[in-house]
């Protein structure tokens, strides 16, 4: 395992990441944007849960409603982003451990 290390680390360091024309810092994030990008609709849950809020929205006045609307939706895309990365971490460290 050592040896497999080894020679991953003196890859990584001799090929550097290329993100293109991305914005992606890392390969990780670019792992992300590949995944939202592959979305083709929301599951009955999330359809729903928007359904709601925009029932409640319309209650509002019209920036008040977009300012709500468009802060929930920022929060939900950084929530789902954080629990990519966090879920690919976790993989990552649950395969070296179960190669010790």
């Amino acid at each position: 395992m050592d040896d497999i290390s080894k020679r991953l680390e003196v890859y990584i360091k001799s090929h550097k990441f290329d993100g293109g024309t991305s914005e992606c810092e890392t390969v990780l994030d670019q792992i992300y944007q590949a995944y939202a990008e592959s979305h083709e609709s929301d599951p009955p849950e999330i359809s729903n849960g928007f359904k709601e809020l925009e029932e409640f929205l319309e209650t509002l006045p019209l920036d008040d409603n977009n300012a709500v609307f468009n802060r929930c939706c920022r929060l939900c895309t950084a929530y789902e982003h954080k629990a990519f990365l966090d879920g690919l971490q976790y993989g990552a460290h649950l395969i070296r451990e179960l190669h010790k």
